[in-house]
């Protein structure tokens, strides 16, 4: 497990500061609630539009982001989406999603956030419901489990999560 943890450490360390500055910008605006408007990228972070289109594209091809075309807006990022998936995340009243059931947890438990999170059991479908106060798990089925199988990081993580 600590060669799995120690990777993804070299994953996270290995997104320029374009990138990071990117995701946190989009993952704020997507909890609130609402896209990133590409456009405005340059001016809110004080980048160059080719700064922040590189960093744009960078994301794209570790699956890190997803973008909407006309207008180009960006509608997830690390996990939270505006796109219905199969993991529903309410955080203060406001429904987002999640990419994977590891995010759809994992993102109110780092936060720290009250949430409430609908999804299904992989194997029979069967629908699970769990809640978390303070970002710790205050409500969930009695052996409820979340697997998370070890993955190449190379490959997008949007693609292959």
């Amino acid at each position: 497990m600590s060669d799995f943890v120690e990777e993804v450490e070299q994953f996270l360390a290995s997104f320029s500061p374009e990138e990071v500055a990117v995701s946190r910008h989009a993952f704020r605006t997507i909890l609130g609630g609402e896209p990133a408007l590409v456009a405005e990228l340059p001016v809110a972070l004080g980048l160059s539009p080719q700064a922040v289109g590189a960093a744009l594209a960078r994301l794209a091809e570790r699956g890190t982001v997803a973008v909407e075309p006309d207008p180009d807006r960006i509608v997830g990022v690390r996990g939270l989406s505006l796109i219905e998936s199969d993991h529903r995340l309410t955080l203060a009243g406001r429904e987002l999603y999640a990419w994977c059931a590891v995010d759809a947890v994992g993102i109110p438990a780092a936060l720290g956030v009250d949430a409430r999170v609908e999804s299904h059991c992989e194997h029979c479908r069967a629908p699970l419901t769990a809640a978390l106060t303070g970002g710790a798990l205050t409500e969930a089925p009695e052996g409820m489990v979340i697997w998370a199988v070890e993955r190449d990081l190379s490959r997008s993580l949007r693609a292959h999560t």
